[in-house]
């Protein structure tokens, strides 16, 4: 009998066995339980395990080809690979599915050349082909095509793509070209979701492909800079989301069952002396304008109106233009508008002395851009002119950083508590259903304190005020100073809160200062901000 004298060996021995024993038990579990398991995991991550050993080099491959979800769209692997490699796996998947139904069918990248625009055509069609119930091409995050000319060049999808009725449901185009698809393709019939992000549409085109598909629920413009006067008709849509359509003057929307609605671009103005044009329209059936917008959209839930980035106030071209867009949308329980929004309430407000109606408001986010003092005057008049009686949550997302408004430094004295501290109006506000308020990158500088005494004064019934204080972003993890400043910053805050509980007697709600990772209350039901994108 041979003995192993070397024990470091005999050890080393022991380790591999049992090490490969638990490759085997991982490796000896059936296919359709591992592809399991590597289908729940990012693309990227399944990628990962081709290196556990070269019988798993191209399970995540077998286990991507083996569902009907085929996803391309994991943004680490994307910035991995070159288009070539993309444009192979996906091949490659494909072909390895064979002729299995596809249910989706998602893809991100930028093709290098006009073979590779083909290839991705015909992409689409193989999954329209095996039964695809939602496609997605996306061409926009990789960079721009060139036509070598200086022009971006579009991905050109053929009239027949859709000419044959499919299960199509759900479509997402980024950087494609519809023009040689006719609006009334039998395969896009039974569409209830489009996305079209820098698709060369027109306003006829848009006017003419929801027309004709008499199921769509919800419709996304981005980026098309070909739309000016937009008509948007459809039964059945419950959500319309128009963001970046720069050159877009004129919406009119005929959607009864309407429940979303989110725009986010320059606001709409005439360029004529016609006093009579509406500029943006929500109408009935009978493309008739009311005189309540209630009657035409009564199912309208949520409202998001956002110009931030877009420009300001111009008294001559701007003039009722924003009080006519925000009284379409006036009735709605939930409502984001933003601090350009809030010059366009006040310039109204002051020189008109007009209110609004918000009958069914239960919760306004307010996108404060900067915060100088015209910026708290302007939000305090927001509540003057919409007066809402039903308002149970508010929001408000001060500037990500410290700008130029918001420079001057946390106060770290006593706070006064007269009336020449506090906002005083020639009007009364009272916030009486008002049980949550939340105030995200919450410093304590001066404005800020004056912006919380005046809700506080005007909210009997609060319940819980949360203030997340911003994120810390200087320095590296565990950077001591950084660290320092933002215990200061927390301390600082609680004070002030504190003084204004003692000094307004209102001891009631419940109060929490904390750091955005801390915070695990409730959130907005707009969490999407545009202008970040």
């Amino acid at each position: 009998m041979e003995l192993e004298s070397n024990p470091a060996k005999k050890c080393a021995k022991a380790k591999g066995e049992e090490a490969s024993s638990e490759e085997d038990r991982l490796s000896g579990l059936p296919d359709d339980v591992l592809h399991s398991i590597l289908g729940v995991l990012r693309l990227k991550h399944a990628v990962r395990t081709s290196a556990l050993s070269t019988r798993w080099a191209h399970k995540w491959l077998h286990a991507l080809a083996a569902s009907a979800v085929l996803d391309f769209t994991d943004r680490d692997l994307v910035r991995g690979q070159s288009p070539a490699q993309i444009t192979a796996t996906v091949d490659r998947v494909l072909a390895i599915h064979g002729a299995a139904p596809i249910h989706v069918l998602r893809v991100v990248l930028s093709p290098p050349d006009a073979l590779g625009r083909d290839v991705v055509v015909g992409w689409v069609a193989a999954a329209l082909g095996r039964g695809a119930r939602e496609v997605g091409v996306d061409l926009v995050r990789r960079g721009v095509l060139d036509d070598g000319d200086g022009r971006v060049s579009l991905l050109q999808l053929p009239g027949g793509l859709f000419q044959v009725e499919n299960s199509l449901s759900v479509l997402s185009l980024g950087r494609c070209s519809l023009r040689d698809v006719p609006p009334g393709a039998a395969g896009l019939a039974g569409l209830t979701s489009l996305s079209l992000d820098r698709v060369d549409v027109t306003d006829d085109d848009v006017r003419d492909v929801v027309s004709e598909c008499r199921l769509l629920e919800f419709l996304s413009l981005r980026s098309c800079h070909l739309l000016v006067s937009v008509r948007v008709a459809g039964e059945r849509l419950r959500g319309l989301e128009i963001v970046g359509c720069l050159s877009m003057r004129h919406l009119r929307v005929a959607a009864p069952a309407l429940e979303s609605f989110a725009y986010h671009g320059e606001v709409l103005y005439r360029r004529d002396d016609d006093y009579e044009t509406y500029l943006v329209e929500f109408i009935g059936k009978d493309n008739t304008r009311r005189t309540l917008s209630d009657a035409v959209t009564p199912e309208l839930r949520d409202a998001y109106l956002s110009h931030l980035g877009l420009g300001g106030y111009h008294e001559v071209i701007h003039e009722f233009a924003y009080s006519g867009f925000l009284e379409e949308v006036a009735h709605a329980r939930i409502l984001t508008l933003c601090s350009v929004g809030l010059l366009h309430i006040e310039e109204t407000r002051i020189f008109y002395e007009l209110t609004m109606d918000t009958p069914n408001l239960e919760e306004v986010q307010l996108l404060m851009d900067t915060m100088s003092d015209g910026d708290v005057s302007r939000f305090c008049g927001f509540f003057g002119l919409t007066e809402p009686p039903l308002l149970e949550r508010l929001f408000v997302r001060l500037p990500s950083a410290a700008c130029e408004d918001t420079t001057e430094d946390t106060c770290s004295g006593t706070i006064a508590t007269g009336e020449d501290a506090d906002i005083v109006l020639d009007y009364e506000i009272a916030l009486d259903h008002l049980t949550f308020i939340k105030v995200i990158n919450f410093r304590g500088t001066t404005r800020e304190l004056r912006l919380l005494r005046f809700l506080l004064r005007r909210a009997p019934v609060l319940e819980q005020l949360v203030l997340v204080i911003p994120e810390g972003n200087e320095g590296t993890p565990g950077d001591h100073d950084q660290q320092k400043k933002l215990s200061l910053l927390l301390k600082i805050v609680q004070k002030h809160v504190t003084e204004i509980r003692k000094a307004w007697l209102w001891q009631d709600a419940h109060v929490t200062v904390c750091q955005p990772r801390e915070d695990d209350s409730r959130s907005p039901a707009h969490t999407k901000y545009y202008h970040e994108d």
